[in-house]
């Protein structure tokens, strides 16, 4: 059997509405009295706001407005509606009348995301100890501050999977389901609920570059994933294929177990390593990937990223070089390779259980059931370089000239991640 479809998805952001972006400065004191107006020199105001003032202390006036400490937020004026147009192409295929396959092409391509690239970025390569704020930069609005936050929706990505599953149904005790999936995301967007996200754009105002430079895997891109989970029926028993006719000691034995599992096997997230020293001032630099050399350590905790697979862009004459770069580079050279060099830690679990139902009466029966979560005690570890969530970046662990360069500091489920075990009796009646 063969089925496919298209769709074209859209959506307003509300993320840009009040009171998610904006709001309106308020406070209370306390539970007891009523709201302040702050920052208002109207006659009458900065008093207890009640209903009898109305808008009276609103400042509609710029000139009555304390405006000191207010930043600047820039948006794009003609600021597009994100769509997404996804397909699919699916080839399904029944062994037996339990058994069947599944294997489909999913695609899907989204435009205008939104992105923060900032409204004041140098417009040229300059050397690194250039000045890249105030009057007489090579910014767009010299006159201006230089960390303005200015939204667009440039952003695009694009996800191709091939997604594939077997799937057996509950026949002769025994019942799975698995699934696989190959895949690649493809992005200039990072993501925006995400702080330890891939990385800023390098050099998103200079001609020649802009947000396409920084083309490379989705934040969230995960190569390969493999899910495999079921129960069995151990054929052991009274009513089971094997001593059906068991006695009554033998029976409460061997008869009445079953299992149920839950195995996951994933790949890693894409990371990007910056350089060292910055070649050029006011933009980014990523690593160079040195052809030929495995990028990956040991795998260990301590060792998971090999420093001799990595390099950079040497600063001009007359800077501080690095230990380990490439001389000889000048222009867009200078910010280095392209984003998402390597993969990070993948994941790898099986959670298990085995139960047993013991026969009572015509109306009791009692169950014991173990369950083992994370049953090898393997654990998720986060990327070298990972902060948040409560946990600190290892220093230095994503700089290939550092001693700590590719060890991993945390794990990413630290809460349920260590084996856990345990055991319970029921009784149904």
């Amino acid at each position: 059997m063969f089925f496919g479809g298209f769709e074209n998805q859209n959506g307003n952001n509300q993320g840009n509405s009040y009171p998610f972006q904006f709001n309106f400065a308020y406070f209370i004191p306390d539970s007891h009295t009523p709201i302040t107006v702050s920052n208002v020199n109207a006659p009458g105001c900065n008093v207890a706001y009640t209903f009898e003032l109305g808008f009276s202390c609103t400042p509609l006036d710029p000139a009555l407005v304390d405006a000191s400490g207010i930043g600047w937020t820039g948006l794009q004026y003609n600021f597009q509606t994100p769509y997404t147009e996804g397909w699919n192409f699916t080839f399904e295929y029944a062994f037996t009348p339990s058994l069947t396959l599944t294997a489909g092409y999913v695609g899907n391509s989204t435009h205008h995301l939104e992105i923060f690239k900032g409204a004041n970025n140098v417009t040229q390569i300059l050397p690194p100890d250039a000045t890249t704020c105030g009057p007489g930069a090579p910014i767009a609005f010299p006159d201006l501050g230089c960390s303005i936050t200015y939204q667009t929706t440039d952003g695009n990505s694009h996800y191709n999977g091939l997604q594939t599953s077997l799937e057996k149904r509950f026949t002769g005790g025994l019942s799975f389901l698995s699934t696989y999936t190959f895949s690649r995301c493809r992005s200039d967007a990072g993501d925006l609920l995400n702080s330890t996200a891939i990385g800023s754009y390098r050099a998103v105002d200079i001609p020649g570059v802009g947000i396409q430079a920084d083309y490379g895997d989705c934040d969230f891109d995960i190569r390969h994933v493999f899910h495999f989970s079921g129960g069995y029926q151990l054929p052991f028993g009274k009513g089971r294929h094997f001593l059906n006719g068991a006695g009554r000691g033998l029976d409460l034995l061997v008869g009445g177990w079953s299992t149920n599992w839950i195995a996951t096997i994933e790949g890693g997230q894409p990371i990007t390593l910056p350089c060292d020293t910055s070649p050029a001032a006011g933009v980014g630099c990523n690593d160079f990937i040195i052809p030929g050399v495995n990028r990956h350590g040991s795998g260990a905790p301590d060792h998971f990223l090999n420093p001799a697979a990595f390099t950079q862009p040497c600063p001009p004459p007359g800077f501080q070089q690095p230990a380990t770069c490439v001389a000889g580079l000048s222009g867009l050279a200078l910010l280095g390779g392209p984003p998402t060099q390597v993969s990070g830690p993948g994941i790898g679990r099986w959670d298990f259980s085995l139960f047993k139902d013991i026969p009572l009466t015509e109306r009791f029966r009692l169950q014991f059931r173990s369950e083992f979560f994370n049953i090898l005690n393997h654990p998720t570890f986060n990327a070298p370089g990972f902060g948040g969530n409560g946990v600190r970046a290892l220093p230095g662990s994503t700089d290939f000239l550092d001693a700590n360069f590719g060890r991993i500091g945390s794990t990413r489920f630290p809460f349920n991640d260590p084996r856990q075990i345990q055991f319970a009796l029921k009784l149904y009646f």
